[in-house]
C-alpha cells in the first residue's frame, strides 16, 4: 500500500450535513477547501493499492452522499505561453512547432477547438523528449491525474451512455 494525494472538484460547495456524511461514508482522509469566491475542493491522502484504486474508491464514496466530482485537479493543461517557458523556448518558436510551420511535425494537437489553444502538457513533453531529446519532466503520478481528470469529465458529459465507451479506456 502506498500514500496517494489528489483533489477533486466537486460540482457545488458542500453543507455541513454533506461533510458528515463524507466523513461516515469513508471520507475521513480529505480535507475539504470552499470559500465565496473558490472552486469547492477535496483533498484527498488515502492509503491505497494505486492511485487508481484510491481515485475510484474517493469519487465513489463521494457520489454516494449526493455530490459530484466534476473533476480531478490537474496541471495538465496549458497554453503555448506556458509550454514555451516550460520548454525554455520563445512563443513563436513554440507556435510554429504547433503550427507545423518548423520541426518535425506531429506536435500533440490542442485539446480545445476555436479561439484559444490548450495543450496536454503531458503529450507534449512527452513529444519534445522523444522529437528533441528533452528530458519529459513529467511523472507516472502526473500523467494518471491527467488522465483521471478526462475520465471524469468524460463520463460527467456521457451521464448514463458512459459504460458504452468503457473500451476506450481500457
Amino acid at each position: 500500500m502506498s500514500r496517494s494525494e489528489f483533489t477533486l472538484i466537486l460540482d457545488r460547495t458542500p453543507t455541513d450535513d454533506d461533510l458528515d456524511a463524507l466523513y461516515s461514508a469513508g471520507l475521513d482522509d480529505t480535507t475539504p477547501e470552499y470559500g465565496p469566491r473558490s472552486v469547492p475542493l477535496i483533498h484527498v491522502h488515502r492509503d491505497a493499492e494505486s492511485l487508481a484504486t484510491a481515485i475510484i474508491g474517493a469519487v465513489r464514496e463521494v457520489e454516494s452522499v449526493g455530490l459530484s466530482v466534476v473533476g480531478v485537479r490537474s496541471e495538465d493543461l496549458v497554453t503555448l505561453k506556458t509550454i514555451a517557458a516550460r520548454t525554455d523556448r520563445t512563443y513563436e518558436g513554440v507556435r510554429r512547432l504547433a503550427g507545423g510551420d518548423r520541426g518535425p511535425g506531429g506536435f500533440p494537437a490542442p485539446t480545445s477547438g476555436d479561439g484559444y489553444a490548450l495543450f496536454s502538457w503531458t503529450e507534449v513533453a512527452r513529444w519534445f523528449a522523444q522529437h528533441y531529446g528533452m528530458p519529459d519532466p513529467t511523472t507516472e503520478y502526473d500523467r494518471m491525474i491527467a488522465a483521471a481528470d478526462h475520465l471524469v469529465r468524460a463520463k460527467r458529459l456521457l451521464g448514463s451512455r458512459a459504460g458504452e465507451f468503457a473500451a476506450l479506456a481500457a
